[in-house]
């Protein structure tokens, strides 16, 4: 009996659906497959669980209930990292916990008032180890700029709305009921937050600006509100709000561009069209991977998911040189959102490093094996790189630059020219 039509490819497409989202998930929980804390068992890797977790869709609601009251799994985002040697009151576990939970799933930033009241926000310094408190086995006495007050405060929620905490539960209780707190549909800012930033990975630019400060004004207050509600009513669903994202009339505007970057954080900021942003490391990687030749082998794997894509995808390995060049981040902190600029490493790395040279010289090799013609080869770079037939002038310049019979080096040439136009790296 032949499988049912399609199951294959419905797979796949999850497993795609999972390996992009995996880095931004990556960044955002700070998981890493190497750095601080795993040689000392200070730190705990997450990735089967959100790898798994992405694949079959999880609710975003459970999502997040199991990252505050976590499995052995799951537990890695709230145990942080326990740095070695003497750390300041503001890097505890605790501390890091109330400062990543705040910062990942509300839009807050609790950092400054984790060492002193808020010079940015509402918040005290109070309100900071009382949250701490949640993740803590006993009260910690507030520290305000590293030095001890003799001063304790009850676990308690960032807004008393949000819910209570019973201070005097275990630890496992306390994360529970931050949990449930959170998660309640009426807690317009855990919704909001998630909606804002699916939006600015999709759009270039959040409703809300910069991601992690929920307290600023969207530019559209009613869709924001309207996105969130109906993001609770179609059961947190992640897929189905980037479905309807990416369906609307609105992504389907054409996309802008700005000459200044502080224009895009501009308070005065009005929409007109998706902001156009270079690719991510990961997605540049992806792609070179797959229409010239895999950049990373086998052994560059440090995670295997259950479904093995065609070539070894860029989230699946570790941090290194040509990834950190792209813009990876070190994900020692939480990292919600990378510059699309580029820098002066970028280039260098995309000009004269030995991996990326490697990668389109191997490339060149494999095309010049299988194609003889000239014309056919140009022809099929360009579709395969940018979706299209070259144009005229485009064919004409190119046969001029490989000749009747081109070489590798060659064809090394034309493949670094096109992987680095504007057309192949920007998403427009």
């Amino acid at each position: 009996m032949k499988e049912p039509y399609g199951l294959k490819n419905f797979l796949s497409l999850d497993n795609d659906y999972a390996l992009h989202w995996l880095s931004f998930w990556n960044d955002a929980l700070r998981n890493d497959y190497s750095g601080t804390g795993y040689i000392t068992g200070g730190r705990f890797n997450i990735t089967d669980w959100l790898y798994k977790s992405l694949k079959e869709n999880k609710p975003y609601n459970q999502f997040v209930k199991e990252l505050i009251s976590p499995s052995e799994e799951s537990k890695g985002f709230i145990e942080g990292i326990k740095w070695r040697g003497v750390v300041n009151a503001s890097q505890r576990t605790e501390m890091q916990a109330a400062q990543n939970v705040s910062q990942v799933f509300l839009g807050l930033n609790l950092k400054c008032a984790s060492c002193h009241n808020s010079f940015i926000s509402d918040l005290k310094l109070e309100d900071a180890y009382a949250f701490a408190n949640i993740f803590a086995d006993t009260t910690l006495e507030i520290n305000r700029c590293d030095k001890p007050t003799g001063k304790y405060v009850d676990a308690r929620m960032l807004w008393k709305e949000l819910g209570t905490i019973d201070s005097k539960a275990p630890i496992k209780e306390k994360r529970k009921q931050l949990a449930e707190n959170l998660v309640k549909p009426e807690d317009g800012r855990l919704y909001r937050t998630i909606v804002n930033r699916i939006w600015a990975q999709l759009m270039g630019r959040g409703l809300v600006e910069p991601v992690d400060v929920m307290d600023n004004e969207p530019w559209s207050q009613d869709l924001l509100d309207w996105m969130a509600f109906n993001f609770v009513a179609n059961k947190s669903d992640l897929k189905e709000l980037i479905y309807q994202i990416t369906t609307s009339k609105t992504y389907q505007l054409p996309s802008v561009g700005f000459k200044e970057v502080a224009q895009v954080s501009n308070p005065n900021y009005k929409f007109k069209g998706m902001v156009r942003k270079r690719m991510s490391a990961e997605q540049f990687t992806d792609a070179v991977s797959s229409v010239v030749t895999p950049v990373f082998a086998d052994s560059n794997i440090r995670y295997r998911p259950q479904i093995q894509p065609s070539f070894i995808r860029a989230s699946m390995v570790a941090n290194n040189s040509f990834l950190t060049a792209l813009g990876r981040p070190n994900r020692e902190t939480v990292a919600t959102s990378r510059d699309s600029q580029a820098n002066l490493l970028q280039a260098l790395e995309l000009t004269n490093g030995w991996r990326f040279n490697s990668v389109l010289k191997s490339g060149a090799e494999h095309w010049k094996a299988n194609f003889k013609n000239t014309d056919l080869l140009i022809r099929d770079i360009y579709l395969k790189t940018l979706g299209r037939a070259p144009v005229d002038t485009e064919l004409k310049i190119a046969k001029q630059a490989l000749g009747k019979s081109p070489g590798v080096d060659a064809i090394q040439d034309l493949f670094w020219a096109i992987v680095l136009l504007p057309e192949f790296q920007i998403i427009y």
